[in-house]
């Protein structure tokens, strides 16, 4: 917020992409360990306090899980300083009204008018998945091209 506070409403997982367009987003990331949620979290917080950011944003990393070592599996990819699409997972899990806390805290709100600044008290219940469909025609050489049609199942 302007006043200096930062928290985060904890991590959503949206490794399925196509064509740079999530296609799924579930919150909480089911496949990640407490130690890289703890590590994700605590980057983002340390990268928003170091520039003073002081509104609503998502903050992307990329994780290599393979390697076993935590630490080292973690690359900051882009910050979005805007709400995307996919907050709505967040807010499920949540409870908070994402899209009305991003205009109290640009009225002047702080966090804890807002009710957001402790995120032990949002621990996330249960999941929530977001899928995008797509349009699209699989050629014979396997092109993939934007189509329309009816969606019947």
């Amino acid at each position: 917020d302007i006043h200096g506070s930062v928290t985060h409403l904890w991590e959503r997982e949206c490794s399925t992409q196509r064509r740079y367009q999530k296609i799924l987003e579930i919150a909480p990331a089911p496949f990640l360990s407490q130690g890289m949620k703890t590590s994700i979290i605590n980057a983002a917080i340390q990268l928003a306090k170091s520039v003073s950011y002081d509104h609503l944003g998502t903050l992307e990393f990329l994780v290599y899980a393979s390697t076993g070592q935590e630490l080292d599996a973690l690359a900051f990819i882009e910050g979005n300083a805007r709400l995307q699409v996919e907050h709505t997972v967040t807010e499920e899990v949540t409870g908070v009204d994402i899209v009305q806390s991003q205009i109290r805290l640009a009225e002047g709100s702080s966090l804890t008018e807002l009710g957001i600044d402790n995120p032990n008290k949002l621990i996330p219940r249960g999941y929530a998945i977001q899928a995008r469909i797509n349009g699209e025609t699989i050629a014979s050489n396997g092109q993939i091209r934007p189509s329309s049609g009816k969606l019947t199942t």
